[in-house]
């Protein structure tokens, strides 16, 4: 006949699991020796009332990285279901584990619990991500410098190549002729200092570095208007307040790219901008009011812009929101904590 009572009082004290039996109130009833290493210093379980909440640090649902709101020890819906929760082990540290519980039948409603330490797992997967986090930012720069070699080629080096013709010429030109044509040369080199000056600016405004976020965006919303028309209308409380330069970077970066894709995509004339800091978060809302998407969909383009976006912000532990609905225009939602 099969022991099936041995094997499983046997598997529940060599399990390397965490198993720990708890009351309708959550106080621990008893755990495991893999629970009893991590939990406690207390030789004598079998008198242990602690309370799950004295080590659980809350888990994750799909709002929020650890919370204690709706607890999983009273959430039905998380019976038989995996998640992740936090505990704290005797040295204070908090550590991730895979988590399942089950409230078994009776009066006394007793719960068991069952956790597996996943911080190995979750360093092998941020070790995956930063590889391909980094491939495909390689791969972003690859082609950002694509298209500076084109613009170079295209536009700066065509212009360069018409000064030299232009200069050629003037010595069969007449003293007539010559005044003429010098003033063509003269709009010729105008039209070069504005392409390498948009260029300079598109790789990094001076002004960023010197002065601060606000007067870089003032500056890039005044060549925007100017070049393509899109009014751009900002509200902000920094009061000239700087940032660490990584930081400064990012919130550049991203609204720059958030306004590219409102005059690609939108088809509007005006993106509102609201840069707003505290002493725990700064966060930057890009709105228009054009067409919208359904963010369900895949986006337009090679989506590229929006996973930039991301990647970006996660650099500087940001994150990036956003909302749309097709004909209600587009939010897109920058937040960073601030340190300090």
């Amino acid at each position: 006949m099969v022991n099936l009572d041995k094997w499983m009082l046997q598997y529940f004290e060599e399990s390397s699991d965490m198993i720990i039996f708890l009351d309708k109130h959550n106080h621990i009833l008893y755990m495991n020796h893999a629970a009893q290493k991590v939990l406690t210093t207390g030789e004598n379980v079998s008198q242990i009332t602690d309370a799950l909440c004295t080590y659980c640090q809350g888990f994750t649902n799909e709002s929020e990285k650890m919370t204690c709101i709706n607890c999983f020890t009273h959430n039905q819906k998380l019976q038989n279901e995996t998640f992740q929760v936090f505990m704290k082990d005797k040295e204070g540290n908090t550590v991730p584990y895979s988590a399942s519980y089950v409230e078994m039948a009776g009066e006394e409603k007793i719960k068991v619990l069952s956790m597996q330490d996943v911080s190995p797992q979750l360093r092998t997967q941020a070790i995956h991500h930063q590889k391909t986090l980094t491939q495909k930012i390689i791969s972003t720069q690859e082609s950002e410098r694509k298209r500076i070699s084109r613009e170079l080629h295209d536009s700066v080096v065509q212009e360069l190549l018409n000064v030299v013709v232009d200069f050629r010429l003037l010595k069969y030109k007449t003293d007539e002729e010559l005044s003429k044509h010098t003033q063509l040369m003269e709009g010729t080199m105008t039209r070069l200092i504005d392409d390498i000056r948009n260029l300079s600016l598109e790789l990094r405004p001076s002004s960023l570095d010197d002065f601060g976020l606000e007067a870089a965006f003032r500056s890039h919303f005044r060549q925007l208007e100017k070049n393509y028309g899109l009014e751009v209308e900002m509200l902000s409380n920094l009061e000239g307040r700087r940032f660490d330069s990584e930081i400064e970077t990012v919130v550049y970066r991203v609204t720059q790219e958030a306004i590219l894709n409102a005059m690609k995509y939108a088809e509007t004339d005006e993106v509102y901008i609201n840069i707003a800091y505290d002493k725990d978060e700064l966060t930057v809302e890009i709105a228009d009011q054009g067409k919208g998407f359904d963010i369900s969909s895949p986006p337009k383009g090679t989506g590229l812009g929006l996973f930039g976006m991301q990647e970006r912000a996660e650099i500087v532990g940001g994150t990036v929101n956003i909302n749309s609905e097709a004909g209600r225009g587009t939010q897109v939602t920058l937040t960073i904590p601030i340190g300090g």
